[in-house]
């Protein structure tokens, strides 16, 4: 009799029941409420997030104990490549912000760290950046590439196993060891990454890629607004100076890799891009104009978009008379009236970009 209101309950609120996580992953969520204090509104679907979490974390050191090779045995060296470089200053940072973390008994600050360094930055930056230096001829590279892959790897695993004993353990005894005879046997045992060990942080290479990764958001989002899913363009950066033309030269091949373009083109200062571009600003110091002449059918899509521009007005226009109406702040609720701000600001922001778009497609004719 008891349990029949919980039973109800449950039902009510999970109604097709509550999904297996794992342990790793309602650990890891728990230590990323403790800031909420002692009552959690816990939500399940973070817990299941975090279960994606885990198994990202299988894939991606699949993935690298793949690229590691046969008998791979970890060894330093001091040639890396700006993006190595710019991955072990990532990881340094993770280091630092988990030892402040820990001083601080700041647990959300620490999962966060953590869990952007291995999705955002080892997965999402580096391990993309990789793949074409694997599949290259270039020994030196790839034999480079590879201690600084296996140095995150070892690193981000022990950083992150008090959180998520278990699939650590298991990713952790899969990977070669730097002294065999004397390491540790266990991840548990392990001793954790400490800012004394991992001193290659890097504040002007972070800032340069960081400047990067925006141009490379900049050209996504150009593909996505044009549908280019599997056709790849031209990229055109038009640099307002010199200094932005040799951060950006550097980082070109990293640019065509991660935004999927065919080759990355940099302009002088004031050298024009040629005709037929979709323009988008990356910064105050660098524009994007991606080719699309002679990619697309101009005329179809500037049908297309006519027929949308002509939707979203009439959308527009509907949510104006109805926000606007004598009663509308007095009857109608608070979060109906947000969400339809959320919906006129984001008809009003589509509508302009249908614009923009039509008068580019217009110059490709």
């Amino acid at each position: 009799m008891l349990m029949a209101p919980a039973i109800i309950c449950n039902k009510s609120d999970y109604p097709n029941g509550i999904p297996e996580c794992g342990t790793d992953a309602l650990r890891f969520a728990l230590c990323a409420y403790t800031s909420q204090g002692r009552d959690i509104n816990l939500d399940v679907n973070r817990i299941l997030g975090y279960r994606h979490f885990c198994n990202k974390l299988w894939n991606a050191t699949k993935f690298a104990i793949r690229g590691l090779g046969e008998g791979f045995q970890p060894q330093t060296s001091g040639s890396e490549s700006l993006i190595d470089r710019w991955i072990l200053s990532r990881l340094s940072h993770a280091v630092e912000l988990c030892d402040t973390g820990f001083q601080a008994y700041d647990f959300p600050g620490i999962t966060t760290a953590i869990y952007n360094f291995w999705l955002y930055e080892l997965c999402d930056v580096y391990l993309e950046c990789l793949k074409p230096v694997f599949a290259g001829q270039d020994e030196a590279a790839i034999r480079t590439s590879r201690n600084a892959l296996y140095t995150c790897l070892d690193a981000g695993l022990r950083l992150l196993s008090p959180f998520m004993p278990f699939v650590t353990e298991e990713l952790f005894q899969r990977l070669p060891r730097r002294c065999p005879s004397s390491d540790p046997p266990s991840i548990c045992v392990t001793s954790y990454p400490s800012t004394e060990e991992y001193r290659w942080r890097n504040e002007g290479l972070d800032n340069i890629v960081d400047f990067v990764l925006n141009i490379i958001k900049a050209v996504r989002s150009l593909r996505a607004d044009y549908n280019l899913t599997k056709t790849k363009a031209d990229c055109y950066l038009q640099c307002l100076d010199a200094e932005t033309v040799a951060a950006v030269a550097q980082c070109s091949e990293y640019i065509r890799t991660l935004s999927s373009s065919k080759q990355v083109l940099i302009l002088e200062p004031g050298k024009a891009a040629p005709s037929g571009c979709a323009v988008a600003i990356a910064s105050d110091k660098c524009t994007v104009h991606l080719l699309l002449k002679g990619l697309i059918d101009a005329e179809k899509e500037i049908s297309k978009l006519t027929n949308k521009k002509a939707e979203l007005q009439k959308q527009i226009l509907r949510l104006r008379e109805r926000v606007e109406s004598p009663d509308y702040a007095a009857k109608v609720p608070v979060k109906v009236q947000e969400a339809d701000t959320v919906k006129l600001k984001q008809s009003e922001t589509e509508l302009q970009k249908s614009e923009e778009a039509i008068e580019n497609f217009k110059k490709m004719l």
